[in-house]
């Protein structure tokens, strides 16, 4: 072979391929990928806006993942921007997972000191995430503190239905408050939530939640209910389970003779009892409760274990929902995790057009959401207005379930649709259902990774 046309035809591969002669391998580097750039240690985020997104991508295209509230501080992954699209400061990278844009959402710091005054941040710990206090009588809610001369009184035969007034609004309504301090008219009965008080003129106001600000003196704080459900799986409980009905409900015993006496022992309406077995004495079925006490079956409730429906599989997690005894159980696919009463949307609504039943069905938990306001004026209903209602998980458009802090009717049938839980019920629900939500989140949605718990909603409404 001629070596001399083996090296030309070797100058000519890199003649044609742009490389210089005294180079041969330039266009080996040209192809190895660069070298990631060092964007640096994390840095600190503070959320800006009070709903302040989080999504999948360093775009505004992409997919909302859920959001967190103001004052809420994390982490990102670097110190420089991860990009730049439609975001002129700059992407950031959270150590939760998701992205948010700086200026625009979020402040990025370094140090103690936080960039902004940080409303105050909701309690995970505890049954209720915020403070909530009560409307005493019809009381404005101011833009910002008022002076003396911006004072605002409402007029007694005001029928301002606590709406905001707005430009959109006929002028009949929008002159019920002619102060343009005034956000809107609190009604008596609707929640606020606080976050910290200011003096001014010797009167005291409270900032909410949701920035407005109403007199200390138009508050009131209430008890909300302490019932709780009870957990299961920890060896002692499981089901079935037993729950009083009666205000007083008697404990049993057999004597040495093998007699049923009455105890002394009177238990409240309410209580959880661990099933051991069924006896038979006399005419009458009585479940063993543990430590020979017994009591009569036709005086509590039992709660069966339920079959998981299609197509609920192995390792999924599933929330059974009785409309007709009023009774929800979690589960782990076969394995009951948790029992409670709820209350489900009420059979009579105020007129045959409207519908207040818990809709039936299979579905997915397809949000959830750490506060949540709500509120409604329908006609022939009286107004109402609940900031902030904690832990609410929507499984089929506006239906959810939730914290009802306002009543303790669980059991039986109460609300426009939703289904209502005691506080501690509602916190324990909304920490083991998924979708899983990151730490600092406010909310967050399913998706295709992270997906919802399922729901199975049977039975008639009582």
């Amino acid at each position: 072979m001629d070596l001399g046309c083996v090296a030309i035809v070797a100058l000519a591969v890199f003649s044609v391929s742009g490389c210089q002669a005294d180079d041969p391998l330039a266009f080996l580097e040209a192809e190895l990928p660069s070298k990631p750039r060092d964007l640096g240690p994390p840095q600190r985020v503070f959320a800006k806006r009070f709903v302040t997104p989080v999504r999948s991508a360093p775009s505004p295209e992409g997919v909302r993942l859920g959001y967190l509230r103001a004052g809420a501080l994390l982490h990102s992954t670097t110190t420089e921007p991860v990009g730049f699209e439609g975001c002129e400061d700059g992407w950031y990278e959270l150590d939760t997972g998701g992205f948010a844009c700086r200026t625009r959402d979020i402040l990025v710091f370094s140090g103690d000191r936080l960039p902004e005054l940080r409303a105050r941040q909701p309690d995970r710990d505890a049954d209720m995430p915020y403070e909530y206090v009560t409307v005493r009588r019809k009381a404005p809610l101011y833009r910002r503190i008022p002076k003396t001369d911006e004072l605002y009184t409402i007029p007694p035969s005001s029928e301002d239905g606590g709406v905001e007034a707005s430009a959109t609004e006929e002028p009949e309504a929008a002159a019920l408050v002619n102060n343009p301090v005034v956000l809107r008219i609190l009604q008596p009965g609707f929640y606020v939530t606080l976050d910290r008080s200011f003096e001014r003129d010797g009167e005291t106001y409270w900032r909410t939640q949701q920035n407005g600000f109403v007199a200390a003196k138009e508050l009131r704080r209430k008890d909300w209910s302490r019932f709780r459900g009870q957990a299961l799986g920890d060896g002692r409980w499981s089901l079935p389970v037993a729950l009083t009905r009666r205000e007083q409900t008697t404990i049993y015993q057999l004597n040495s003779r093998g007699k049923l006496k009455a105890t002394r022992e009177r238990l409240p309406r309410r209580s959880w009892l661990a099933v051991q077995s069924r006896r038979r004495i006399d005419d009458d079925l009585y479940l063993v409760v543990g430590d020979e006490r017994l009591v009569r079956e036709a005086e509590v409730m039992v709660v069966e274990p339920s079959a998981p429906p299609e197509p609920i599989a192995e390792g999924d997690r599933w929330i059974d929902v009785d409309l007709t005894r009023q009774i929800l159980v979690a589960y782990a696919w076969k394995q009951p995790r948790y029992v409670t009463l709820m209350s489900s949307g009420r059979s009579k609504a105020p007129s045959p057009e409207q519908s207040y039943l818990t809709p039936k069905g299979l579905f997915r938990i397809r949000g959830k959401h750490l506060t949540s306001t709500m509120d409604n004026d329908e006609p022939g209903e009286p107004p109402y207005s609940l900031e902030d209602v904690p832990y609410v998980m929507y499984f089929k458009g506006a239906y959810a379930f939730h914290s009802a802090f306002w009543h303790d009717r669980f059991g039986r049938p109460r609300s426009h649709g939703c289904i209502n839980l005691a506080p501690y019920d509602a916190k324990w629900l909304f920490n083991w259902a998924g979708p899983d939500l990151p730490d600092s989140w406010h909310g967050g949605m399913a998706t295709e990774d992270n997906p919802g718990t399922w729901v199975h909603v049977h039975g008639e409404t009582p």
